[in-house]
């Protein structure tokens, strides 16, 4: 598909407006997690970061369209032969919000979502140093009876922070023998970049 084809589909739809779709600063990432290709939307910039939190916050379930609306045809022609595999929440967070926000948001894409991941613990990311960040690979556990095996396959999550909770996924989905895996989360929190220390006089 070539860009015009691409232009022409993604302001089709209109029932996000223009000047919204574009105050989230579409910037479409492109990088690798341990190989497999990744793909973000948008900035984690203050304007997504409103449109976040009425959502999974406020439990405005109705705002789940406005992430995607003006890409949607894009992505379920690129992701059409994928089954999604969504990070997963705690189920107290779900029962909280009366929605599991993540498989909400990311419909319409792929053939059909599978959602076969758990949380065991109710660990909030952003409060977390990076060190215990790392230790959320143990709360996430694969449900029984979960099966992939020769399907594509793509992992879906709201926000790309340390990538602690996608490495986690990525790794016991690879447990389960898929034909391919891909990334698609909807903002990425950009890098911080390290200071060099100056050297001693």
């Amino acid at each position: 598909m070539d860009k015009n084809s691409i232009f022409g589909l993604v302001f089709a739809a209109k029932s996000i407006c223009l000047r919204c779709f574009l105050e989230l600063k579409p910037s479409y990432f492109h990088w690798k997690v341990e190989g497999v290709k990744a793909f973000g939307i948008y900035p984690y910039s203050q304007a997504f970061q409103s449109l976040i939190y009425a959502y999974k916050k406020c439990g405005d379930i109705e705002l789940w369209s406005a992430f995607f609306e003006r890409l949607l045809p894009y992505l379920k022609f690129r992701y059409r032969d994928y089954i999604l595999i969504t990070a997963p929440s705690h189920i107290n967070k779900v029962e909280e919000r009366g929605f599991d926000h993540v498989p909400t948001m990311f419909q319409g894409i792929g053939k059909r979502i599978m959602p076969i991941f758990e949380k065991t613990e109710d660990i909030k990311q952003s409060d977390q140093s990076k060190r215990a960040r790392a230790r959320i690979a143990s709360c996430i556990k694969l449900k029984p009876g979960a099966t992939l095996r020769g399907e594509k396959v793509l992992l879906v999550d709201d926000i790309y922070t340390t990538g602690s909770t996608i490495k986690a996924c990525l790794h016991l989905a690879r447990t389960l023998h898929p034909k391919k895996i891909e990334i698609l989360v909807a903002a990425r929190v950009p890098k911080t970049r390290k200071r060099k220390k100056k050297a001693s006089p």
